[in-house]
């Protein structure tokens, strides 16, 4: 689905507030990729991801917000993370994760923050539910011809 998005000045962060001495990349990688500190791949929760970076989900919500990472920022940027995330998901067996979060991390900072038109997106989402749907709301799968009698 084509979303029209306006660019918007990104906000100004805040200071990083006590404990926020957490590497941008780092955090980046944790929370938004699921990178493990081993270099495995697990969606982590904050509490997890705090708890890794020896602080607290108050802490590290501020953190987020500090470096432009929360989740009003990744909803107002142009950064596509659910590809981003299946990059990292997928990865190869002996390609660093890591590695491969830099030029995805680079992405990310460079981003366009967009101003979203949240009535346009709800059209647009209720057309494709039609389509999908139909005006019922009632959806059933075809008939299946699998060449047995009834």
């Amino acid at each position: 689905m084509q979303r029209d998005h306006h660019e918007a000045p990104r906000p100004q962060a805040p200071n990083v507030p006590r404990g926020g001495e957490i590497d941008p990349f780092d955090l980046f990688c944790a929370y938004h990729l699921g990178i493990t500190a081993n270099g495995d791949y697990r969606i982590q929760n904050i509490h997890e991801v705090a708890r890794r970076f020896g602080t607290n989900a108050a802490a590290l919500r501020q953190t987020l917000t500090a470096y432009g990472m929360d989740a009003e920022d990744l909803v107002h940027s142009g950064f596509d993370l659910a590809s981003a995330q299946i990059d990292i998901m997928v990865a190869p067996e002996g390609i660093s994760r890591r590695e491969l979060a830099r030029p995805l991390f680079e992405e990310f900072k460079n981003a366009p923050r967009k101003v979203r038109d949240w009535a346009k997106e709800m059209e647009e989402a209720d057309r494709e539910i039609e389509r999908t749907i139909g005006s019922e709301g009632r959806w059933s799968p075809s008939p299946r011809n699998d060449g047995r009698s009834r």
